[in-house]
């Protein structure tokens, strides 16, 4: 008798689930959400190849995974909204503004650098 085999994809799923426990589903909502927005981006961006392409959409979604959970936080203590309700917008967002993080990252260093300075 074969023995039943699942699918690689079906075994990391599981797997995940049970370490991460009540956090899979946070982090279920941060990544089909950031996958939403970096497919806006791929539309808009010119890749060479498909590789390319999957290379982008993987920058995006792990760059909203990492970024998604300390925006949301900083929004609730700025404003009071509550951060589990912000995970899917915020990660749609970092997502869809694909490759433009890196102008925002150069302007942000360039403040700092300036306040640091005390530069005009």
């Amino acid at each position: 008798m074969a023995e039943p085999t699942l699918p690689a994809s079906v075994g990391i799923v599981t797997i995940a689930v049970a370490l991460l426990g009540p956090m899979a589903g946070p982090y279920a909502v941060i990544v089909l959400s950031a996958l939403a927005g970096a497919l806006w981006a791929l539309a808009a961006t010119p890749t060479e190849s498909r590789r390319a392409g999957a290379l982008l959409m993987l920058r995006l979604v792990l760059t909203a995974v990492v970024l998604t959970g300390g925006v949301a936080w900083a929004l609730e203590a700025q404003y009071g909204w509550p951060a589990h309700q912000l995970l899917a917008p915020v990660a749609f967002g970092v997502g869809m503004g694909g490759d433009r993080w890196r102008a925002l990252v150069d302007v942000l260093v360039a403040a700092v650098s300036r306040r640091i300075g005390g530069g005009a």
